[in-house]
């Protein structure tokens, strides 16, 4: 029988719990000049929730190119994306983490009813990388990314299997909890039957979160008590 107070926390992770600066944009726009030839000035499509391969899917299809021919060079594109984000990281002066986010997972990682894992568009490499600079992958034992799928809405489903893998604990969508800056996040947690939280640390405006009804809105992860009785309520 499963403890109904048991919660499978996801996180994303550009501007939910870090700010790379861009470094995540400027490793893209690099990779697609060395690769493509193509302006980095012209990449000014709006990334936030967006998957990698749905973030580069929809700038080269701008370019002309079709699914196949994109498809067919998807690996090749990430390894050198991957290359030059670690570069990109190395040199961001005003890299951050979030108010709040070490406390809060700190005391998820010492709860006994709280399980970690991380919900992103990044792929995996690339995640690994953002979080690596704070430390921050030891309290992430499994995730789903944009590697699995473009389609963020798939992802719940995948970290959720992974979790029950990974924890041995048979989590059914009304314990997992899925936090983000993004209405894109709002909206995979609800399509998986998952409860939202959103923090407004990212482009998106307030009113724009608000519009997708989360099931909680903070300002960002700093009042610790309340993002815990949230996340257990």
């Amino acid at each position: 029988m499963t403890n109904a107070m048991e919660r499978l926390v996801l996180f994303d992770i550009d501007e939910t719990m870090i700010s790379s600066d861009g470094a995540g944009r400027r490793a893209i726009a690099r990779a697609l000049a060395d690769m493509y030839g193509i302006d980095p000035s012209k990449v000014t499509l709006r990334m936030s929730g967006k998957t990698d391969p749905q973030i580069l899917s929809e700038i080269l299809k701008a370019a002309g190119m079709d699914e196949a021919e994109i498809k067919q060079n998807f690996d090749e594109m990430f390894e050198l994306y991957i290359s030059i984000l670690q570069d990109e990281v190395n040199k961001t002066n005003r890299y951050i983490v979030h108010p709040g986010v070490v406390e809060l997972l700190d005391k998820l990682a010492e709860h006994d009813l709280a399980y970690l894992g991380l919900l992103t568009g990044n792929i995996e490499l690339g995640a690994r990388i953002k979080l690596n600079r704070f430390d921050l992958n030891r309290y992430f034992p499994l995730g789903a990314y944009g590697s699995d799928s473009a389609d963020r809405m798939d992802l719940p489903a995948i970290a959720t299997h992974r979790a029950k893998e990974h924890y041995k604990k048979d989590f059914v969508p009304s314990q997992v909890v899925i936090i983000g800056d993004s209405i894109y996040d709002v909206m995979c947690a609800k399509g998986f039957g998952a409860k939202s939280i959103a923090v407004n640390t990212g482009v998106t405006s307030r009113s724009d979160l608000e519009r997708e009804k989360p099931d909680f809105l903070f300002p960002n992860l700093a009042d610790t008590h309340a993002l815990l009785q949230a996340i257990f309520s």
